[in-house]
């Protein structure tokens, strides 16, 4: 949706005021002025975090550096944001690639606004880990959020990092479709010998990794899955992918579980 507006505003120079959201999750609110045509507003509301996960300003820690590397002049930071928004940048279109596939190239990143900043831990402690070290200050239980008032938790160390996700379904069908998928999905990667893919659990209760954790954060209807990621599976380009997969593992195990209960 990003993508499609700021396209638009750039071959149509047309006046934009458009709100949308993503994943149910993160809202967006997309302005653009006749008065003012070069210019686009993003403004961006994340999930509102647990008491528990480690926030700056409003945003992940980390989120600041990871939108200034990936879109460089192109944006600029607005400060304070939108009333009701994390996060408020004013993209300058003017200042978009002319090459077309460099133009097409840096709207998909820009559309990527919810990996970038919600990302943007895993980003940084998988960094850490292809290079074998540990991120200052994060050599402990880390708790992300992915979902409103709900984290997902890290363990970092120099040769591994542990993700454990608490899997939680309102719908009392959508936890048991949910609890069977889960179970079939770890199964399906061990018997598929997946050799190369993180290895993957799920257990009904906590696991150890999570001790220490709030108690309230150690509640999940639908059990415990647990990832386990090597450097090799941060290198190189191998890094994008592993943080789109975990950041939104959620929304992928949901998707599974309306299908699953369309079929049924």
């Amino acid at each position: 949706m990003i993508q499609i507006m700021v396209g638009a505003s750039i071959d149509k120079g047309v006046e934009l005021d458009c709100q949308f959201a993503e994943f149910d999750d993160v809202r967006y609110h997309i302005q653009v002025a006749m008065r003012y045509p070069q210019f686009m507003q993003l403004s961006m509301s994340l999930p509102i975090p647990p008491p528990e996960t480690i926030f700056f300003d409003g945003l992940p820690f980390g989120a600041i550096d990871a939108i200034k590397a990936e879109y460089g002049g192109v944006v600029q930071i607005l400060d304070p944001p939108r009333d009701g928004y994390n996060l408020t940048m004013k993209i300058n279109l003017a200042k978009l690639p002319v090459d077309e596939e460099e133009q097409y190239d840096l709207l998909v990143r820009i559309a990527s606004l919810r990996e970038v900043v919600l990302g943007a831990p895993l980003r940084l402690i998988f960094k850490h880990l292809a290079s074998k070290t540990v991120a200052p200050g994060l050599d402990r239980l880390v708790a992300l959020v992915h979902r409103p008032k709900e984290s997902f938790f890290l363990v970092p160390g120099v040769d591994k990092v542990t993700v454990v996700f608490p899997m939680r379904f309102k719908d009392s069908v959508d936890i048991i479709l949910a609890t069977s998928f889960l179970q079939e999905f770890v199964e399906a990667r061990r018997t598929a010998g997946l050799n190369n893919a993180p290895p993957c659990l799920w257990s009904p209760t906590p696991p150890l990794e999570l001790e220490g954790a709030p108690s309230e954060a150690l509640t999940a209807n639908a059990g415990f899955v647990t990832f386990v990621i090597f450097p090799r599976h941060v290198e190189g380009r191998k890094l994008d992918r592993a943080v789109w997969s975990l950041s939104t593992f959620h929304a992928y195990v949901s998707y599974h579980v309306k299908v699953k209960f369309l079929l049924t």
